[in-house]
């Protein structure tokens, strides 16, 4: 069995500006965000940026979260 996930997140740095909102500290941070916001997290947010706009704009967490 085969499975076609077709998701289309928001460009980077819309992404990046919902990101940094949150105002987290660091990755650590952002995956427990991710896992306790799992139903509320806006569908077009990666839970993994670093993967996901890897090639598009993608520096490292720091960066993503603006600390």
């Amino acid at each position: 069995m085969k499975y076609i996930f077709d998701l289309k997140f928001r460009g980077f740095i819309q992404a990046r500006e919902f990101s940094r909102s949150l105002n987290l500290k660091n990755r650590k941070e952002w995956d427990q965000w991710c896992k306790n916001n799992i139903y509320t997290k806006p569908k077009d947010i990666p839970v993994l940026p670093n993967l996901t706009y890897k090639n598009n704009g993608w520096i490292d967490f720091k960066d993503w979260l603006g600390y």
